[in-house]
């Protein structure tokens, strides 16, 4: 199992919001947690974050799995009448992007 963190977001995130995107999550096999924001937040458009906890890159097969659930959530937040993230950010234990999904 993946290990990753999720980064509340007050301002778009609330805690059914953040449930769904657990459960997202966890369908595809991520141990996957809430984390208190670690951002400066001043992007023009949200982004949400995330935190991958394993040490190196992102596995191609990962990936895939994390590009499915992106799009599950950003449909979540589109059904639910809400501002989806513009991005999704994913970043190692040092706050350093590994991977984007638009």
């Amino acid at each position: 199992m993946n290990a990753i963190l999720v980064e509340e977001n007050f301002a778009h995130i609330d805690g059914s919001d953040m449930n769904v995107i657990l459960d997202v999550l966890d369908q595809l096999d991520f141990d996957a947690e809430p984390t208190a924001p670690r951002g400066n937040g001043g992007r023009r458009n949200w982004e949400l974050t995330m935190h991958w906890q394993s040490p190196g890159p992102i596995p191609e097969s990962t990936e895939a799995a994390l590009r499915a659930a992106v799009a599950k959530i950003k449909d979540h937040f589109v059904t639910a009448g809400k501002q989806p993230p513009s991005r999704v950010a994913v970043c190692n234990r040092d706050g350093l992007v590994l991977r984007t999904f638009q």
